[in-house]
């Protein structure tokens, strides 16, 4: 009985162990070295609910995870793929609204606390606002940093850690290159001209070319030509989508709105309806499209719809194959 007693806590105690870890980042390693595709958010727009995350996804290539976006449920999302919060040490932002980025500083917060203090060095990289978004973050977490240092004895600072790094690619440019992967991006269509004109933020798309697979990641766009140039000939176009019936609820919005710039003409001018992807994918030659950044996908004041609604609208004009993107979803 004694024994028995003995081997139920020391159970417990590798359980709760083992969930501290993954939670602090001490999860379990990556070993595969195919790269792999994973979505970790896939509801379009800033909609919190209980079903789908905020944008964000994963491209695993040898081993090593690297982030593209960063919405909310990004930081739960790699805990439940059994990524290590630490081993994330790459992060690719497409543009810096709120349900892409609202889980960076989380992110950044929780990979300096982690399980140890000596914690790995981070860039993240994104449009113009990314290096100071890096650094509002640790500003936001400066109070827990000042604190730990003191009743921890640590010593590294975050400003030596994390860095935000604002790129220009208005034409597609490579990015990045390690040993696993070459990224490239370019400027989409999500921002008009006559906005750009007002300021200096962009908005972009990465392709990650690695020695087994190319993945295009399509941001936030309306049709883009740049987008399709980027794609040209890649295995998967991830790209996000509008139905057709969600874009005439919002066109309707928009023209009901005295205001030249609104939600709804900002939805319908810069976001993608289906046929727009399909089109888009055609023109690309990819293989295969991974929808994603749903509109309305789980949003509960619009009503769920079935992925075949989907499926249809972009098969109008691409032919290849489509994937209704999903929450945990490995492709």
């Amino acid at each position: 009985m004694q024994r028995r007693t003995l081997l139920k806590s020391l159970g417990t105690l590798a359980l709760s162990s083992g969930t501290i870890g993954t939670i602090l980042g001490q999860g379990r390693r990556g070993t595969d070295t195919k790269t792999t595709l994973i979505l970790l958010g896939t509801q379009g727009g800033p909609n919190v609910n209980l079903t789908r995350a905020e944008t964000s996804s994963v491209v695993m290539a040898g081993g090593q995870p690297y982030l593209i976006d960063c919405g909310y449920g990004t930081v739960r999302g790699l805990v439940e793929a059994g990524i290590r919060i630490v081993d994330v040490r790459n992060i690719f932002v497409s543009h810096l609204h709120d349900d892409h980025t609202v889980d960076l500083a989380a992110l950044l917060s929780l990979k300096w606390t982690g399980g140890n203090t000596t914690p790995e060095r981070t860039d993240v990289y994104g449009p113009y606002g990314s290096k100071q978004m890096v650094e509002g973050a640790i500003a936001f977490f400066r109070g827990n940093v000042d604190i730990r240092m003191v009743d921890e004895g640590r010593t590294v600072k975050p400003e030596a850690l994390f860095t935000g790094h604002d790129l220009v690619a208005s034409a597609v440019k490579q990015v990045y290159k390690d040993e696993r992967v070459t990224v490239q991006a370019v400027e989409n269509a999500h921002f008009l001209d006559r906005a750009k004109a007002k300021m200096p933020y962009r908005s972009f798309a990465y392709r990650f070319n690695t020695p087994d697979r190319s993945i295009v990641f399509s941001g936030d766009t309306a049709y883009s030509k740049n987008l399709i140039e980027l794609a040209r000939g890649a295995d998967v176009l991830v790209c996000e989508a509008m139905t057709a019936g969600v874009r005439q609820q919002f066109a309707s919005t928009a023209s009901a709105d005295p205001n030249a710039e609104s939600i709804g003409r900002h939805v319908v001018e810069t976001h993608s309806s289906t046929e727009e992807v399909g089109r888009m994918a055609t023109e690309a030659k990819v293989k295969t499209v991974v929808l994603y950044h749903l509109l309305p996908g789980s949003n509960p004041q619009r009503g769920p719809v079935a992925d075949d609604v989907y499926i249809s609208e972009v098969r109008k004009t691409f032919s290849g194959e489509i994937v209704v993107g999903k929450d945990q979803m490995r492709i």
